[in-house]
């Protein structure tokens, strides 16, 4: 035990564990899933805008290719630092953050001058879409209860998610047919402006999580804000049902250096930090080339015009945010492990599927197999979290999922110039190696995933 820390034994967890799911889980959960559609609002965005900002700017393919990797390296830089700093400081204080700074990122892309300009101010609101997932998904796994946490995580994180590329996809449209080429895909990107301000006030009133102020030792005012809770659910749900064990959590009031969090992670917790690397790199691949790569078949191969690309996109989201709701829910009755299995195993197939036989279709069919394919991909990239959140303790799980995230996306900076190579190879090699890569994914979670399902966190953590 480090000198500054002690042990206290509270029934705090356990009576926030009991509560049944209420309109303030709700208001907690629709608060904090509000990043998750403006992360992926902001993404889409890019992507849905990339033929027409190609031909503003005069760019070329690298250069449009390069966009996404260059917002997920903000991503990965924000996911590593800002998740450990939601172990330090708080995980309000960064939820709170992450907000301004995706707004700043996406206000400069709006009024960008140039290729260099627009793809800075891309980096910048990644790094906040980085932080904010791993402060607001850290967050959202500590105010869930066990017994709904795989629901209210994986749809906070892949149905909100999703149906924030799936508005963007609208909105791009609109934006680029139906107003001037010269400043609808800026309008566009000021909307991401708005939700963001949005969000950051509603932030404003959530409390600390309990879990993270109890580590820092603030017993009084982690109590306060559960009994306080705790009123506001009885009188929805009536009298709650009396706590009657508690558990033993370790509280420090020292100060905690940004390498604390990683520490623990790489000394304790290596088959789970590379479980979560593999998880989220296999996802990111797929996952980031609806953004990049599949724009451009659309359009160079298919022959689409620019301003549909994102309304056909949205489409195929579209079948993903299904998918997300209907395996979420199967998370915590039929456990963690064999969604996650199910969900890449089968997306790879279906990838490789269509690779081999994309040459003797029409694009109609085309569209319906690549719309069931990210039926299950979106559900694996949103179902992984989590179990990812879980499987890390109170003191280092923003770091945990940071850390996931930040290696994550190496996938989606790696996997749409891998693929880029090999579209003129024709399209089978894409989906085929795409597909291998899922299912590598669904490989990793059958020998290193832990079955965590209604498990409260501090055993699924093994949190001392």
């Amino acid at each position: 035990m480090d000198k500054n820390e002690s042990e206290i034994t509270t029934d705090l967890l356990p009576r926030l564990d009991r509560l049944p799911w209420s309109s303030w889980h709700w208001k907690v959960w629709f608060i904090l899933a509000g990043g998750m559609l403006l992360e992926g609002f902001v993404l889409s965005i890019g992507g849905s805008t990339l033929s027409t900002v190609e031909k503003l700017f005069s760019l070329t393919k690298v250069e449009v290719i390069a966009l996404t990797p260059i917002f997920l390296v903000g991503e990965m830089l924000g996911g590593i630092y800002l998740g450990a700093m939601a172990d330090i400081r708080g995980r309000k204080e960064l939820f709170i953050i992450t907000m301004a700074i995706i707004a700043a990122g996406s206000l400069l892309s709006a009024i960008s001058v140039n290729y260099i300009m627009l793809a800075a101010s891309r980096a910048i609101a990644g790094f906040g879409i980085g932080g904010e997932l791993g402060s607001a998904i850290t967050a959202l796994e500590e105010f869930s209860p066990s017994k709904n946490r795989g629901f209210s995580v994986g749809t906070g994180n892949g149905v909100m998610f999703d149906f924030g590329t799936f508005i963007a996809g609208f909105v791009s449209f609109f934006a680029i047919a139906y107003l001037p080429v010269s400043y609808g895909w800026r309008i566009a990107f000021l909307t991401a402006v708005v939700l963001a301000a949005f969000i950051f006030v509603a932030r404003l009133d959530l409390p600390e999580s309990i879990r993270y102020l109890l580590r820092k030792g603030k017993v009084d005012e982690a109590g306060l804000i559960v009994a306080g809770i705790e009123l506001k659910v009885e009188k929805k749900t009536g009298k709650l049902s009396p706590v009657k064990n508690s558990v033993k959590v370790m509280t420090d009031s020292g100060n905690i250096g940004a390498s604390e969090g990683f520490r623990v992670i790489f000394k304790k917790y290596k088959k789970r930090i590379a479980l979560s690397w593999i998880l989220n790199f296999t996802e990111t691949w797929p996952y980031y080339a609806a953004f990049s790569i599949i724009p451009l078949i659309f359009t160079d191969i298919y022959h689409i015009k620019s301003q549909d690309t994102g309304l056909i996109l949205s489409v195929v989201l579209g079948a993903g945010v299904v998918g997300v709701l209907i395996w979420a829910f199967l998370l915590d009755i039929i456990g963690r492990r064999p969604v996650i299995l199910i969900t890449y195993i089968m997306a790879g197939i279906v990838s490789i599927i269509l690779g081999i036989v994309v040459k003797s279709i029409d694009f109609v069919v085309f569209i319906a197999i690549l719309s069931l394919m990210y039926f299950f991909t979106y559900a694996a990239a949103a179902l992984l979290y989590p179990q990812i959140g879980e499987m890390f303790p109170t003191r280092a799980r923003g770091s945990g999922v940071g850390t996931a995230i930040g290696f994550g996306r190496l996938g989606g900076i790696i996997g749409p110039f891998v693929l880029l190579a090999l579209l003129p190879l024709g399209l089978i090699y894409v989906f085929v190696v795409t597909g291998i890569v899922l299912i590598i994914g669904g490989l990793a979670e059958v020998v290193l995933g832990p079955e965590l399902k209604r498990e409260s966190l501090e055993k699924a953590s093994n949190d001392d």
